[in-house]
């Protein structure tokens, strides 16, 4: 089958890239394509990485110096050009791409950065004065006071996207993929199986039941009874970060070391010193999986001790670094890793066509996956620095839309334990076969994270009832427990909040409104028969 015209632009373009990964010019027409397909995203890792070899090609000091000049001097048009006036022409490109770019993105105060940069380097620049001039417009208008740009917002959102060179991503359906998922699953949860089933599509407009969209996915189901209190499942996961620098916790599992005494025995990394383990498991397990690519390398205080605004940003941050480190340890592609292959990161489907962004539409597709120039472009440039990896000469396993498909999977997936002392989330971990568990505000499960995690069948006051039900228990005929063929239903957010703000937090986590039952009658009760309104 041919491929459309956008991915065999796509294709030429990363090839000659893989070929000439220093080449400032060839990232900028790639963001250029970006840009034109909609992923504005995308499109300013591209554009930053262009500004950075501009520069690197110009600095004699800079590490990639020799590389850049030479892929800017072959890239030249004109030979009558002064390299100095060319490379800065090539920045000025890239200011106006990240400025616009990151403007799409909703990430103000990053575009409004570059955009002072680009003017910075040409003050008669009359596209980046009209997109500064439309900043503070912006900003005036909506706050109705002074222009002040530390208080511009720089947290955006973007598409999850199954990009469509994504050749990663497996038939999670197929019989392969159930068989490996099933002998995962029966280390851990023994009493279970993994299934297909169907899923109402998260939208706005798929609430009604008369004519609701499903989609395919996966499950567990039990394949025999499980009674109330039994332990359903106990997963531990390499796949986990906290953001407390001097905190005592294991640095594999993430779990509270014991309290030191005379004869309490050390397990610590035998080149870094500081880096410490709770049992000889974790440290056996953290050197021949992750460890080596990150030993010595100062990279512990990366997204530690952060402001209590950017916590959850910063563990999803270091959940990214883990994968990096278990990527470049064990040589495989971050995306074909145990840990991560068979996470479904709530996708927008490449089937559903592309609208081009010359029409302006594009940007109406839902965007749903929380995006910073810190978090997603800048701290993983951060990172893979500190881990002595070239940024540029490893585009095929590190490419921004890589990076960006990994965070799709976090943000659905993760768990997360929130501090005693402040209650902000300071602990998180992606367990593979806890979140095959899918949604439910009415879960029959509790769970609970220390290092690993455990699933409970409910009983007695635990379980959660709603609707007629709550009020009338002799309704109510569920005593807990699951029930041979009945779906795990696990839950992500605390069920006893209210339907709008579990529906809210849906939206950035699932990808869409929960369309749980008891959302939908909750919803439905609460604005005269309609689930579609805001509650």
């Amino acid at each position: 089958m041919k491929q459309p015209a956008s991915e065999e632009q796509w294709q030429c373009l990363t090839d000659r890239l893989y070929r000439s990964p220093y080449d400032a010019k060839a990232y900028l027409n790639r963001a250029d394509l970006y840009q034109y397909l909609g992923f504005p995203d995308l499109a300013a890792g591209d554009a930053y990485k262009a500004l950075l070899l501009a520069d690197e090609a110009t600095d004699e000091s800079g590490e990639y110096h020799d590389a850049a000049l030479e892929a800017l001097m072959n890239s030249k048009d004109d030979n009558n050009v002064a390299l100095e006036v060319y490379a800065t022409s090539l920045a000025l490109k890239c200011y106006r791409l990240l400025t616009a770019s990151l403007r799409a993105c909703g990430c103000l105060k990053s575009a409004f950065n570059f955009c002072e940069r680009g003017l910075a380097l040409d003050v008669h620049d009359v596209w980046l004065e009209k997109q500064k001039a439309s900043i503070i417009y912006q900003y005036e208008s909506l706050r109705n006071s002074s222009f002040d740009p530390a208080e511009l917002s720089d947290h955006g959102s973007v598409r999850r996207e199954l990009y469509p060179w994504n050749t990663h991503e497996p038939d999670r359906f197929s019989t392969q993929s159930l068989s490996i998922l099933n002998a995962e699953l029966s280390k851990v949860a023994p009493k279970c199986s993994v299934v297909a089933v169907d899923l109402p599509l998260l939208t706005e407009d798929n609430t009604r039941a008369a004519a609701r969209t499903t989609v395919k996915q996966l499950g567990i189901f039990a394949n025999e009874n499980i009674a109330p209190g039994e332990t359903v499942l106990h997963e531990t996961s390499i796949l986990t970060a906290n953001n407390r620098l001097h905190d005592p916790l294991c640095d594999a599992c993430s779990s509270e070391l014991p309290p030191m005494s005379s004869n309490q025995t050390l397990y610590a990394c035998s080149e870094c010193d500081d880096t410490v383990f709770c049992s000889e498991n974790c440290l056996s397990v953290a050197t021949s999986t992750y460890h080596p690519a990150v030993c010595g390398k100062d990279v512990d205080a990366i997204g530690k001790d952060t402001d209590p605004k950017e916590a959850a940003d910063a563990l999803y941050l270091l959940l990214l670094g883990r994968v990096l480190a278990l990527s470049e340890t064990q040589d495989l592609h971050p995306l074909d890793l145990k840990e991560t292959k068979y996470i479904w990161g709530d996708f927008i489907h490449p089937n559903s066509k592309y609208v081009h962004s010359s029409t302006a539409s594009d940007y109406t597709i839902a965007h749903h996956l929380p995006f910073s120039f810190t978090y997603n472009i800048l701290a993983p440039l951060h990172i893979l620095e500190k881990m002595d990896i070239d940024i540029y000469a490893s585009l095929e396993r590190y490419d921004f839309w890589i990076l960006n498909t990994l965070y799709a999977k976090f943000r659905g997936t993760a768990s997360a334990r929130l501090s005693t002392r402040d209650g902000r989330p300071e602990v998180c971990a992606v367990h593979p076969m806890w979140c095959l568990a899918n949604h439910s505000c009415a879960p029959n499960v509790r769970w609970e994270w220390g290092g690993e995690i455990r699933f409970w069948a409910r009983a007695g006051d635990e379980i959660v009832r709603w609707g007629p039900e709550k009020e009338d228990r002799t309704k109510d005929t569920w005593t807990g427990g699951i029930r041979m063929g009945q779906e795990v239903l696990n839950h992500y957010c605390d069920p006893d909040l209210g339907v709008k703000a579990r529906r809210e937090w849906a939206v950035g986590a699932l990808g869409g409104m929960c369309m749980c039952k008891r959302c939908l009658w909750e919803a439905e009760e609460s604005n005269g028969g309609d689930p579609n309104k805001d509650v």
